[in-house]
């Protein structure tokens, strides 16, 4: 929307300020200026308005300067008219009629058409209206200014005016000489049907409708040489309808905050109540309950409809640049529960690790059969979908399968999520489980020249320890025994192949909490995997969080490194087929002096033909308080001895 800077100081005087300051108060009040052009014809400058679509009501040159004077708080310049009386008729209007508010009819003659001043034929130039004749211009000049319009129309076209307007004028106490058909008459009218995208009443007061009217007279007198007869006026008496909206100060204090960094530095009831007066809101506040009551006049109830739009029109006033733009500091911070802590590092570390997370649903049919301890749906809506799953794996088999069916054959997926069932007291118990599965044929390769090679079951075994090193969990990876057993939820052992699996164990209290492990043969068929295997895993996470360390205190020490110099050991050892690695390091260390600094294993070279293999050792001894003597190496070769004959491999 455009306007001038000289209409705009007919209606409010802003001569005192400068148009970069007005400007910048106009866009700090949610009314943006997107250009000033100096216009040299009029000498005039021309603002270019930015209006959004809530503000319907601002569309002449009146309502924005209406709009002006609330944000500088000025009054607007036009002359007191105040003469209601006889001369007036009143009429009350039907209920079926709430068109309009003021209309006046008035004779004319002496019409003329002559030349439209050139001042008026700029301003149209500017508001890109083509200028058809000098009644028009006027006409397209008052809408523009006062968003009123006037009509000339003849007796003939009068009696059907209430058509043609769209209107409801009373004719009866109009006085027409009935000879003459061809009485000229402007009507002037403020209605709300001549602007289709406003929704309210705008010019509510009788000073806005008279002094266009003069304004009109006159330049139709001045440019037309008309001279004027009988006026006969009709407007509606009924008050304007307002809707109220009450609102407490807390909730203006909350939404706009502080006006500085000071602790109490809210606006202030007194504030708040000038601001609501400067924006006619007719605000009554209550002290001691500390609320606002608001009435809200008919030009503003398209848009101020909410309490929130009542304090962003009076944080809109007093400025939001006076307001504190950051937010509170607070040193209250949130807290997450332990568990969904390590849920997170799980899934982070298996991401990293290059598994993807899938998420399945919970209702399934159960391949482990776990007698009355399934959870069945009542009435279900598929033959798929009869229990709830006691077990993540099961899922995640069904997923590998869809996968080679799409011919991806490499899989390594996980999933978190709860699985259900019935305790021995015919209780439900919901827990949350980690299940995986790994299938990739192009895991690792030996050499860079190889073809990618499968995973194998060390592979996933060095992953899972891995994951369980990352949450510190003391655990004991081994092999499961007999007689320990997971419970129901976790009851899945016929999915794995009992010769290629290991427990995870809790080493306080000797419970099983998970299984690592090659899928069970029985699905070898299914699967059509007979040549390659798949792995797979599942723990339960809330047992496995039992396990993991809490950093509060460390329980070891550091020390620094020796300054002195290292002897180094290569010993082979001939042990038999069956002989645990772990046996031969507790050998080490049991016939030790106090020198050996680290043991590490770094070959086995197995002989087929004598049915043993040959473990080679690499011993690393050093003191931290001197250097090695004559007699130090003597001890060290006398432990290695020592060491070879307990295991009859002396060579």
């Amino acid at each position: 929307m455009k306007f001038s800077w000289k209409l705009i100081n007919i209606f409010i005087n802003l001569k005192s300020i400068q148009i970069n300051k007005f400007e910048e108060q106009l866009t700090l009040s949610g009314i943006e200026i997107e250009k000033i052009n100096y216009i040299e014809s009029i000498k005039d400058n021309i603002f270019d308005l930015s209006i959004t679509t809530n503000r319907k009501e601002i569309y002449s040159i009146l309502s924005i300067a209406k709009e002006i004077g609330i944000i500088f708080n000025k009054p607007l310049s036009i002359l007191p008219i105040n003469f209601f009386n006889a001369k007036i008729q009143e009429k009350k209007i039907k209920k079926n009629y709430n068109k309009f508010i003021y209309i006046t009819i008035n004779k004319i003659s002496n019409l003329r058409i002559e030349n439209t001043p050139k001042w008026l034929l700029n301003y149209l130039k500017i508001y890109n209206i083509k200028p058809i004749n000098t009644i028009s211009n006027i006409q397209q000049y008052i809408e523009f200014k006062w968003g009123m319009k006037f009509y000339i129309l003849n007796t003939e076209e009068l009696k059907n005016i209430n058509n043609l307007l769209n209107v409801n004028i009373n004719l009866q106490n109009i006085e027409l000489d009935k000879n003459s058909k061809k009485d000229q008459l402007i009507i002037f009218i403020s209605n709300t049907n001549l602007h289709k995208d406003t929704t309210s009443l705008v010019n509510t007061h009788e000073e806005y409708y008279f002094n266009a009217y003069i304004d009109t007279t006159k330049l139709l007198s001045t440019f037309t040489k008309c001279v004027y007869g009988k006026s006969y006026h009709q407007y509606k008496i009924k008050q304007p309808y307002s809707s109220t909206i009450k609102i407490s100060k807390k909730e203006i204090d909350t939404i706009l905050g502080k006006t500085s960094n000071h602790k109490f530095s809210q606006l202030s009831s007194k504030k708040i109540v000038d601001k609501l007066t400067q924006l006619n809101l007719s605000p009554q506040y209550n002290k001691f309950l500390q609320t606002f009551t608001i009435k809200v006049l008919p030009n503003r109830q398209h848009d101020l409809q909410r309490k929130v739009d009542i304090i962003e029109e009076i944080g809109r006033i007093n400025g939001f640049n006076h307001f504190v733009d950051k937010l509170p500091s607070s040193k209250l911070k949130g807290t997450s529960p332990n568990i969904s802590i390590k849920i997170k590092n799980l899934r982070d570390t298996l991401r990293n690790l290059g598994f993807n997370e899938v998420v399945n649903c919970c209702l399934i049919k159960n391949y482990l059969k776990l007698n009355n301890y399934n959870i069945k749906i009542y009435n279900p809506i598929t033959q798929g979908q009869t229990e709830l799953r006691n077990n993540i794996t099961q899922s995640l088999i069904e997923n590998y399968i869809n996968n080679i069916k799409q011919t991806n054959y490499t899989v390594e997926i996980f999933e978190i999520g709860k699985t259900f069932h019935k305790n021995s007291h015919n209780k439900y118990v919901e827990k949350i489980s980690l299940g995986g599965l790994m299938h990739n044929s192009n895991f690792i390769k030996t050499n860079w020249s190889d073809t990618s090679k499968y995973a194998n079951f060390f592979h996933l075994k060095g992953i899972i320890e891995i994951i369980l090193e990352k949450l510190k969990a003391e655990v004991i990876l081994k092999k499961i025994d007999n007689e320990s057993s997971m419970d129901y939820p976790e009851n899945i052992e016929q999915l794995f192949n009992p010769q290629q699996r290991i427990g995870i164990y809790n080493p306080h209290n000797k419970e099983l909490i998970g299984i690592i492990g090659e899928i069970s043969p029985k699905y070898n068929k299914e699967l059509n995997t007979n040549k390659h295997k798949i792995y797979l895993f599942e723990i339960n996470i809330e047992k496995l969080n039992t396990t993991i360390k809490l950093n509060n205190h460390l329980n070891y020490i550091s020390k620094p490194h020796s300054n002195y110099p290292s002897v180094t050991r290569d010993i082979s050892i001939k042990v038999t087929k069956r002989t645990n690695v772990k046996e031969v390091e507790d050998i080490l260390c049991k016939k030790q002096n106090t020198l050996i600094e680290s043991i590490e294993i770094f070959n086995e070279y197995f002989n087929k033909k004598y049915k043993h293999k040959s473990i080679g050792i690499r011993i690393v001894y050093r003191s931290h308080s001197r250097t090695l003597d004559n007699n130090d190496i003597k001890k060290i070769d006398d432990h290695i001895e020592n060491v070879l004959l307990h295991f009859k491999s002396k060579t």
